[in-house]
Order: structure tokens, then C-alpha cells, then sequence
């Protein structure tokens, strides 16, 4: 399974701000735990929930007090593309 993981520019700017709750490193270890989750390659204990109403098609993990939005594409190589990543209070306005 090939993966591409795209951030977007909200995304990059609150890793940039806030390196030392979250790292690029650690977003893209979720994601590849997520993914394999998803697909059922691998039974992993990590929280991820598919959102509900007009973001249908997106999911979202949590880890501590940090929401990650993220939707994906289905192909010979997977595109996940990180919505948005903020902390639980601003992440769903």
C-alpha cells in the first residue's frame, strides 16, 4: 500500500505553531495506523470516528486534546488529504 499524505495550509500552519504537542512525524504515524484501521489490514487500538452531517466523507482522530480532520481516495496510491488539525474547542466551527 503506497501512501501520500498532503497537509493543508491550516494544517501546516498549527504544526508549525505547535511543535511541541504535535509533530509532522507523529501526524504521519497516525495516519498510517489509521489507514491500515480503515482498510482492515490491521486491527489497531487508536480513535478514529467517521464525522457525521455536511462532513460526511471525512474522519477525525483524537489523540489527547488534539482533533486531526482527514479524508482519503481509494488507488494505486492512497491520498489522504489532512483537512485540519487543532484542538478539540476550534476544530469543528
Amino acid at each position: 500500500m503506497k501512501l501520500r499524505i498532503d497537509y493543508s495550509r491550516q494544517a501546516q500552519k498549527f504544526l508549525n505553531q505547535n511543535g511541541a504537542v504535535l509533530t509532522v512525524t507523529q501526524v504521519d504515524t497516525l495516519i498510517t495506523k489509521v489507514m491500515k484501521k480503515l482498510l482492515k489490514i490491521e486491527d489497531t487500538n487508536i480513535d478514529v470516528q467517521a464525522l457525521k452531517g455536511n462532513r460526511r466523507g471525512f474522519y477525525r482522530i483524537r489523540t489527547g486534546k488534539v482533533r486531526i480532520v482527514f479524508s482519503y481516495q481509494s488507488g494505486v496510491v492512497m491520498v489522504v488529504a489532512v483537512v485540519a488539525i487543532d484542538f478539540r474547542g476550534g476544530i469543528y466551527k
